[in-house]
């Protein structure tokens, strides 16, 4: 007899098979960390980092505007066909002080930021169309979601609202 039991064939495979199994693994999870670091703009690491230097000021500056007591309504509303193709919109705000009486007189500026594409950043100025409702028209160079920030700077004190909108195809 001898000393050695007899091996099977498939006792040789079975730790080249765990070998091969963690390779897979590995190979599918460096595949996906290069797809993430190469899609990821880094879109807003800079933009976040000076407001986050400035972020007391921000604070007062959100005291101050609920001190006011002034409210705003941010509307999209199609328009019209423009002339590339393209749909175009009415952005319409409508500003209001604590007494729920519209403010006029105020200048007021939209920006359209594309929260995940880097480039196509716009902005429209609204114009006063009397009893706290501002108009613009907006052309968006892409369909999807936008962030709006609307800045109204008024005698009385600024004002400043955000809000995530979506352009239809």
């Amino acid at each position: 007899m001898s000393a050695e039991p007899d091996r099977k064939p498939i006792d040789r495979w079975l730790p080249w098979s765990f070998v091969a199994f963690f390779f897979v693994v590995f190979a599918a999870n460096g595949i996906m960390v290069y797809f993430a670091l190469a899609s990821w703009t880094g879109l807003h690491g800079e933009k976040q980092y000076i407001r986050g230097l400035a972020y007391n000021e921000t604070l007062e500056d959100v005291a101050r505007q609920k001190a006011m007591g002034w409210k705003a309504g941010l509307s999209l509303a199609p328009r019209r066909q423009g002339a590339d193709d393209r749909a175009a919109y009415t952005l319409r705000v409508d500003l209001s002080d604590a007494q729920s009486v519209g403010v006029s007189g105020a200048s007021m500026k939209a920006s359209f930021v594309r929260p995940t594409h880097d480039g196509y950043d716009f902005e429209v100025d609204l114009r006063d169309m009397g009893q706290g409702r501002y108009q613009g028209i907006v052309v968006a160079p892409l369909p999807g979601q936008w962030d709006v920030y609307v800045t109204a700077e008024h005698r009385s004190g600024a004002y400043r609202l955000t809000k995530r909108v979506v352009v239809p195809q």
